[in-house]
């Protein structure tokens, strides 16, 4: 299915470019990239609501860390944030 579509001026440079510097071997490799970085973006995005709208009724029952101390929450993200990363590899 062929398809005709005018990015405008500044996608057009952006597009040359890429192809020019060896990035993709075409334009229509520059955009179909594109379009997959805005699927994958959406999705990422959908990904995020949820776990803000789950972080929210977590919140809504109760269930957060309370810290008076500036210094010892920062240490405590911090520390967790470190145990994920390390469960994740």
């Amino acid at each position: 299915m062929s398809k005709a579509y005018v990015p405008g001026d500044d996608a057009d440079a952006i597009i040359a470019r890429q192809v020019a510097k060896g990035n993709f071997p075409s334009a229509d490799a520059v955009v179909r990239a594109g379009v997959r970085m805005i699927e994958e973006y959406e999705a990422d995005l959908v990904r995020l609501r949820a776990k803000i709208d789950a972080a929210d009724a977590a919140y809504q029952r109760g269930k957060y860390r309370k810290s008076s101390e500036p210094e010892a929450m920062k240490a405590d993200i911090a520390s967790r944030g470190e145990e994920r990363s390390r469960r994740m590899t």
